[in-house]
């Protein structure tokens, strides 16, 4: 089998930052497949960057080595890291970039990166993606074991979970996380199955409490008063409309037809939502 590291970084491609990495890599695992999920998170931005792998995570193979890089501490004291989850090992800075991951499983365990055997020496204090981690994650790759990469760590840094308040009855409530390219707002309300009856809602930040049943019809409800109705495709409503949907990793997204739904409703990331059912 190939093995398969999954890359996110913050770096961009105008500079050779991935590149550098890349090669990196191949000198150490040749035959390694390589899947760029992005080098577009914003410059420093966790956040982000723990959604983007949440999203993405559950459609890698199995054995893939995830390696992220969004290290605005990069130098500092914080800790570089491998952590072994049930199907993936993600290899990264300690700093809460794995934090959305860590809604869905506890890792079997977490090594601090401190073996200079798989790291790239003299090591730079500005770019640990070159000289550790993508050198862990190539060694990884190649079949080193985990444990040969340092010692046993524990208690990894966790971001702020996003708002997502499930009380008895309506309102939920919860906040615009992420807007991508074309303009679409992905919210913290999720993961939905829409049925026939109106949709199941999974709280995905803590998956093990039961769904709750929400009933059409369900209605978003914007800052300044704006209400949408949830909708299965664009091609529900006119173009120029705004809608509310699920998104393809299942959680609630805000929408416009033909358009740019965070320019033309003015929406930003961390504006409060509020979705309410029959």
């Amino acid at each position: 089998m190939i093995s398969t590291i999954a890359l996110l970084t913050d770096f961009g491609l105008e500079d050779t930052y991935v590149g550098v990495m890349k090669a990196v890599i191949a000198g150490i695992a040749e035959s390694v497949q390589i899947i760029d999920l992005t080098h577009a998170i914003p410059a420093g931005d966790l956040r982000c960057a723990a959604l983007e792998l949440w999203r993405a995570a559950p459609y890698l193979p199995p054995g893939a080595v995830i390696l992220a890089v969004v290290d605005p501490g990069v130098g500092s004291e914080r800790p570089a890291v491998a952590v072994e989850f049930k199907n993936h090992i993600a290899v990264g800075p300690d700093n809460g970039i794995f934090s959305y991951l860590l809604f869905d499983e506890v890792p079997a365990r977490t090594i601090r990166l401190e073996n200079v055997a798989f790291q790239r020496l003299p090591r730079s204090s500005t770019f640990h993606g070159r000289d550790v981690f993508a050198p862990a994650a190539a060694h990884l790759a190649a079949g080193v074991k985990i444990e040969a990469l340092g010692s046993p760590a524990s208690g990894l840094k966790q971001l702020t979970p996003p708002r997502l308040e499930l009380p008895p009855g309506n309102p939920i409530e919860g906040e615009i996380l992420h807007r991508d390219r074309f303009g679409n707002l992905i919210t913290s309300i999720g993961k939905m199955v829409r049925d026939n009856q109106g949709a199941a809602l999974y709280n995905w930040i803590r998956p093990r409490e039961q769904p709750i049943q929400l009933r059409d019809p369900i209605r978003l409800e914007l800052p300044g008063g704006i209400t949408l109705a949830m909708r299965d495709t664009f091609a529900a409503v006119p173009s120029g409309q705004p809608l509310a949907y699920t998104g393809s990793s299942g959680l609630l997204e805000i929408g416009l037809r033909d358009g740019d739904a965070a320019d033309s409703l003015q929406l930003h990331i961390g504006d409060s939502i509020r979705l309410t059912s029959a």
